[in-house]
């Protein structure tokens, strides 16, 4: 895939979780997600944060997890403050070898392109939001076959307990959506 393209990829599964969280409430704020250590709040500072991580990320700086613990949306709208969040990591992305980035392991060695890893965050965080708040979960069509492309039947059980990244696979119909087949692939209930 050219750089060119992953940029569009990116770009395309941030601005549909820009309008998911667009669409969030307060009232909605309580409500359980999918991801058994999120509300729909938590879930969407997760979201918010991952912007900032990812900048640094793409820049070759190290994880900054500190971010996920902090408020990241205040009392502004979570929507707002993911879309400006959007320009910037989209940004980062696009600087001189940001793309060829790897996530290192735990247990040492190399894992998956760091871009990779933020199409899937933002695809799946996107179904999990979608589903909490009752809102369209199949995601954008391009973002969602690249992420099962690179993810649907690659990161085995096995390894998600060294990474301590996703619960075991579920099962899920062979018919079922394939945002809903990936979410299921990474321990989500559907």
């Amino acid at each position: 895939m050219s750089k060119t393209q992953d940029i569009q990829l990116l770009e395309k599964a941030l601005n549909h979780t820009t309008q998911l969280l667009g669409n969030v409430t307060p009232d909605q704020y309580g409500k359980p997600t999918p991801c058994d250590d999120f509300d729909v709040r938590a879930l969407a500072n997760h979201l918010v944060a991952g912007n900032p991580y990812y900048v640094t990320l793409a820049q070759g700086g190290g994880p900054d997890f500190s971010l996920f613990a902090q408020d990241q949306i205040g009392d502004q709208q979570p929507g707002d403050v993911y879309a400006k969040g959007a320009t910037d990591v989209l940004a980062a992305w696009q600087t001189e070898g940001a793309l060829q980035r790897q996530m290192p392991l735990p247990g040492g060695g190399m894992g998956p392109r760091i871009a990779d890893l933020h199409l899937l965050e933002a695809v799946l965080h996107g179904w999990d939001l979608a589903t909490a708040t009752g809102q369209d979960r199949t995601g954008d069509p391009d973002a969602v076959k690249a992420a099962m492309a690179g993810w649907y039947g690659n990161f085995p059980d096995e390894a998600r307990a060294q990474t301590g990244m996703f619960g075991p696979s579920k099962p899920a119909p062979d018919d079922a959506p394939e945002l809903d087949r990936l979410a299921a692939y990474f321990g989500r209930a559907i």
